[in-house]
């Protein structure tokens, strides 16, 4: 029991902190979320609080000695505990999971009366098969690109893509079929979106994997230990003879 109540306290100990740290005057915030991503910055009456998380002490510690240097006066430093962040923590995402399942009913209930539409028209004779999957497809992805824009969630972004790609193939694929575009074209048109689906893709994941970099080169210099100024011998001697 000992044991996993140390564990515990080791793993609360290496995980992320979450603080604000209030000082005098205004601070640039562009100047300072480019020093540390996870931090925002808020100014109001001649103050300002930065406010977000960092990976442990001493990163404080070499945030603090970065406000020293610039002579930025320390009004306070508030930390929010293990629990309190837990607790918060997880009502974030039971509200996120909350959400983004609404969306999703919303979602398919919106896309369930399109496709019916689309199996009217289709059926009827009103449209192409091809033509009408390729309309779905668009508005489907608008769907997903609105519910991205209110949750926030990276799945919705990737099914609009998904849905765009397809409608753009359906396209292809009518105009092929009706002589509009010669079928040899059509296929390579469809190969070269593929491949610059793909190249989109590669650049998307290696400047995750850059900022990923960036932001633990930046952890890492602000864990290392700054130096303490100590004062040479004719300074002790002077502060002596002061009676300091």
């Amino acid at each position: 029991m000992q044991d996993e109540q140390r564990t515990s306290e080791i793993v609360e100990a290496t995980q992320p902190f979450f603080y604000e740290i209030r000082v005098k005057g205004r601070l640039s915030e562009e100047r300072w979320t480019a020093w540390f991503s996870n931090l925002e910055v808020l100014s109001d009456d001649g103050e300002s609080v930065l406010r977000g998380s960092l990976p442990d002490h001493a990163a404080l510690y070499g945030l603090l000695a970065r406000l020293r240097d610039l002579a930025i006066p320390l009004l306070s430093v508030n930390v929010l505990d293990a629990e309190a962040r837990r607790k918060l923590s997880a009502k974030s995402r039971r509200l996120e999971v909350l959400i983004n399942l609404t969306l999703l009913a919303i979602y398919l209930a919106l896309v369930g009366g399109m496709v019916a539409v689309t199996v009217f028209f289709t059926s009827g004779g009103y449209l192409h098969t091809a033509l009408a999957l390729a309309g779905l497809f668009a508005l489907s992805g608008v769907l997903a690109y609105a519910s991205s824009l209110w949750s926030g969630f990276w799945l919705w972004r990737w099914l609009t893509y998904a849905a765009w790609l397809g409608s753009v193939i359906c396209f292809f694929i009518y105009a092929a079929l009706v002589n509009l575009v010669p079928t040899a074209l059509s296929i390579a048109l469809m190969l070269f979106l593929g491949a610059g689906g793909l190249i989109y893709l590669v650049s998307y994941l290696r400047s995750q994997a850059k900022q990923a970099q960036d932001t633990l080169i930046t952890w890492e210099s602000l864990g290392e230990r700054q130096p303490l100024d100590r004062p040479t011998e004719p300074e002790k001697q002077s502060r002596w003879s002061d009676g300091v």
